[in-house]
């Protein structure tokens, strides 16, 4: 029996090299044919994500999963031979031991240091070359299959920028995925960003004013609730960052909670707006139970293994929520926006 086809909007999360989880995630929507996507956002490795899902499905000539595929692969390589040599020494283990990772551990703590002005003056970022092997950038922003909106932080002004599919370049991605501690910050018309996460990981309402569909199915990579109460410098470090990624998610989902109480519980004339907002049903992909083995410093851990690892995880995670709550879609929420709220109406 045909299963009927529904249309959904994805919203990315962005988180490094655990992005490889959204790969895995995004093999196995592709498998699920009578799912549309109509609208994706990403931030950092959500967009790169984003792009190469969005460009695959422009790419008639291979499958939709290809461009993906290759950018994945394609970065493990790239890794091993700027981290790693022959000397079995310098070979990272499948989880991130900051104490084994010697080259990626002394860069990181270079990176904590030293300006990349000052380490990589030039800046150097073979990250540029791989997506330009990856995208064929025309192609995509000629194609309309899907609506594209990519997240970066205006650094003099600290707002959300979103670019969309028809002006995107490499340059548009890198600014997405610009982490001030690493890379220098990516100048476009005049302006100049960093990364996305700082103002949207990732951003909702673009998929929620520019997109019809009402069905919104987030992947998130960072933890939301972390039990144990940092105690070591790396520690609070790390969740300092998971907070400060998280927080614009989380004020939008507060956002979005509070208006569809507001507008169920009042007796008002819906317009547009409040039609749309009462109508958006919310689903969520979460890593938290994949990726709670791995510290911070995994993010930047490309390594094959652990990017296949991820890859596997994500293809399995998004499997079973297709099972238990692929019939939500076009129906009704599958999860609850009590956790995102801290206010009642009465």
């Amino acid at each position: 029996m045909l299963k009927k086809p529904v249309s959904i909007n994805l919203a990315l999360q962005g988180g490094g090299s655990h992005g490889a989880f959204t790969w895995g995630v995004i093999k196995r929507l592709i498998k699920e044919s009578h799912i549309n996507i109509e609208g994706i956002s990403g931030t950092s490795s959500g967009a790169v994500n984003a792009s190469l899902y969005a460009y695959g499905l422009s790419n008639t000539k291979n499958a939709p999963d290809t461009a993906i595929d290759f950018f994945w692969t394609e970065l493990g390589k790239l890794f091993s031979s700027i981290f790693t040599s022959s000397d079995n020494f310098l070979k990272f283990p499948l989880l991130s031991d900051a104490s084994n990772s010697t080259v990626l551990e002394m860069f990181l703590n270079m990176s904590q240091s030293f300006s990349p002005y000052i380490f990589n003056p030039n800046d150097m970022n073979p990250f540029r070359e791989l997506l330009n092997k990856s995208i064929d950038f025309e192609k995509l922003r000629a194609t309309n299959h899907t609506q594209l909106f990519i997240a970066a932080t205006n650094i003099k002004n600290s707002k959300l920028k979103i670019f969309k599919r028809n002006e995107l370049t490499a340059e548009h991605i890198l600014a997405s995925a610009c982490l001030p501690s690493l890379h220098h910050a990516i100048t476009i018309d005049g302006e100049t960003y960093w990364d996305g996460g700082f103002t949207g990981n990732p951003p909702l309402y673009p998929l929620v004013f520019d997109c019809n569909s009402s069905d919104l199915l987030i992947v998130l990579l960072q933890p939301l609730i972390k039990v144990s109460i940092p105690e070591t410098a790396n520690q609070i470090r790390e969740r300092m960052y998971d907070i400060a990624f998280h927080s614009n998610f989380m004020r939008e989902m507060r956002a979005i909670s509070f208006s569809k109480q507001f507008i169920q519980k009042n007796n008002i004339l819906k317009g547009a707006l409040e039609k749309r907002l009462d109508n958006l049903r919310i689903h969520i992909i979460h890593a938290d139970e994949d990726l709670k083995e791995f510290d911070s410093n995994s993010r930047y851990n490309a390594s094959p293994d652990l990017l296949n690892h991820l890859r596997d995880a994500g293809y399995e995670c998004a499997d079973k929520w297709l099972k238990k709550n692929c019939g939500f879609i076009g129906k009704k929420s599958s999860t609850s926006l009590d956790v995102y709220s801290d206010y009642s109406i009465e």
